[in-house]
């Protein structure tokens, strides 16, 4: 007989990567939403995406929260992780996605005040937390002194997501403001920009060290395989984001030409190409020697690469160039595709208390091909 999980053993064990699910849920309602001025079947799949959202994000809060009260040495344990540390900043992350659903979906039947209101609360609580997380997680690190091959990889990005967008919500903010309070859309600018900085030159130095080890140590296990895709999500919000980030300083007249920011945004883009096909290279390696085991971390897979559909979508509206449209469709499908998998899955796992207990993993032990 199946023995009963504890709401006790729940909040103990809860993971702070569940916030991944409200970072994908909402990604994939934002690129239906975009996709929906052509295709409009695809509305109603955003709005209901974005009211399932809006559900985890507050349901997800409450194990969240107990976990800090009631089971605080299991949270320390986590924060003192060097990979488990990272995903707390999914959960700030998770708050600036479900403002920019707000904005941009729910703006058809929700009052702007409303909508409004909830956007400064998500940017300056996701901004703090950002901030607070990011610091931690370095230092943190600094201190470790035993950082092995198998701890290193690209979860390491999240922390850096979490800087980068910030913006993501900010311009939108900023953009509002532009009216009825220029200088504080100029304070939100100048945020934007001093995180954007920050979670950039973060991304740059942790791809040197990242792809180091994977090029003079053994490939890890099967079971990290998500973490891979998570390359995509500075790439794709760091495109969206400088894009935004140039609109908004041009009107604040902060520059004379967004031109240029415009262009190394489409480069940053550009990049995603080859580390979009080096993830699907990999994913089809460890597909091909056993598959990829199941887990939480399957929502890696989720977000990374809807940023990188939107920034798609975001650089075919500059550019109008169809090709680049198709691409996006293809990557759309592909996202589809994988939530829903990862969803159903996830929803299986939670009813049978698989994803809410943790057990006994694989040693990690690999071989490099």
């Amino acid at each position: 007989m199946k023995k009963k999980v504890k709401f006790s053993e729940i909040i103990k064990y809860f993971s702070p990567a569940w916030y991944a699910s409200v970072m994908g849920t909402g990604g994939l309602a934002n690129v239906f939403y975009m996709l929906s001025s052509k295709m409009h079947f695809l509305k109603s799949f955003a709005i209901s995406l974005f009211f399932l959202n809006i559900f985890l994000f507050f349901f997800l809060l409450i194990p969240w929260i107990l976990r800090w009260i009631l089971a605080f040495d299991k949270v320390i344990e986590d924060l003192k992780h060097p990979v488990m540390s990272n995903f707390f900043v999914t959960m700030p992350i998770g708050g600036l996605i479900l403002g920019t659903n707000f904005f941009i979906i729910g703006k058809e039947f929700i009052s702007m005040s409303i909508i409004l209101g909830f956007g400064i609360f998500f940017w300056i609580f996701s901004v703090a937390l950002s901030l607070i997380f990011g610091v931690f997680v370095t230092y943190n690190m600094m201190l470790s002194e035993n950082i092995g091959p198998e701890l290193t990889n690209y979860s390491w990005y999240i922390t850096p997501v979490a800087s980068v967008a910030v913006p993501l919500l900010g311009n939108i903010l900023a953009n509002f403001y532009l009216k009825t309070n220029i200088e504080f859309a100029k304070l939100i600018n100048i945020i934007d920009i001093s995180f954007y900085g920050i979670g950039m030159i973060l991304f740059i130095i942790l791809s040197s060290i990242i792809l180091n080890r994977f090029i003079n140590h053994s490939m890890p296990h099967a079971a990290t395989t998500p973490t891979f895709w998570i390359i995509l999500g500075p790439i794709g919000i760091g495109q969206v984001t400088l894009s935004g980030i140039a609109d908004i300083s041009k009107k604040l007249g902060l520059i004379s030409s967004g031109a240029t920011l415009k262009l190394l945004s489409i480069i940053l883009w550009g990049f995603g190409l080859w580390a979009f096909l080096l993830t699907i290279i990999v994913t089809l390696n460890y597909i091909r020697r056993g598959g990829i085991p199941f887990s939480l971390s399957w929502w890696a897979f989720i977000f990374p690469l809807s940023a990188y559909t939107m920034s798609t979508l975001n650089v075919y509206m500059y550019t109008k160039i169809k090709l680049i449209y198709w691409y996006a469709i293809f990557l759309a499908s592909i996202l589809t595709l994988i939530w829903v998998s990862t969803f159903v899955r996830s929803l299986i796992g939670t009813l049978n208390g698989k994803l809410l207990i943790p057990h006994q993993k694989n040693s990690g032990k690999s071989s490099k091909n």
